[in-house]
């Protein structure tokens, strides 16, 4: 078994990798966590939206998606609108959201999701690296976020019944991900 991670924009995967991208989301965000809110949105499209995919192939079947993440170019009022509350950073600055952080229930506990994480941070030093980032975490695992340094930056919200709060990571903090310290 072979485990890979892949970047990509929704336009350079073919159709049966958006197909496996989508059914992992609504799968685990959906199905699993029963919240009936729009999976797929334009996000997902914009060109500048890199999808992080972590597949698992084996000698005799297919590559599986075992969990997935993206990173897109954001505002600060794009974040207000999208949370609907007021956030503790500077109007002005640029951000890049970090979401739709997903990992298949059997690989939860294995340090997949660490890596998933690691790696996605590591990106965005690759793509971003003098913007803070973003990301609205379900409350139950802004333990986990702050582990990464993540810092609550607004109030407790909820987004389709479930508590969120909104975190973020000062870009200062993104230079440890880069690969070159490790």
């Amino acid at each position: 078994m072979t485990r890979y991670f892949a970047v990509s924009n929704l336009q350079e995967l073919g159709s049966l990798e958006v197909h496996k991208l989508y059914k992992l989301r609504v799968d685990i965000f959906v199905h699993e966590q029963q919240t009936p809110y729009a999976e797929i949105d334009d996000t997902d499209a914009n060109p500048t939206t890199n999808h992080i995919l972590v597949w698992e192939r084996t000698e005799v079947a297919p590559s599986m998606l075992i969990g997935c993440a993206r990173l897109a170019p954001t505002t600060v009022a794009e974040l207000k609108s999208y949370t609907g509350q007021e956030i503790s950073l500077n109007d002005a600055t640029p951000l890049s959201q970090l979401g739709r952080i997903a990992v298949v229930k059997e690989e939860r506990g294995s340090g997949l999701s660490a890596e998933l994480m690691t790696n996605a941070l590591r990106l965005a030093f690759e793509q971003y690296p003098d913007r803070d980032v973003v990301l609205t975490a379900q409350q139950p695992l802004t333990d986990f976020y702050a582990g990464y340094g993540f810092e609550v930056c607004g109030e407790q919200y909820l987004d389709s019944g479930v508590a969120h709060v909104p975190m973020v990571l000062q870009s200062a903090g993104l230079e440890k991900y880069s690969g070159l310290n490790a």
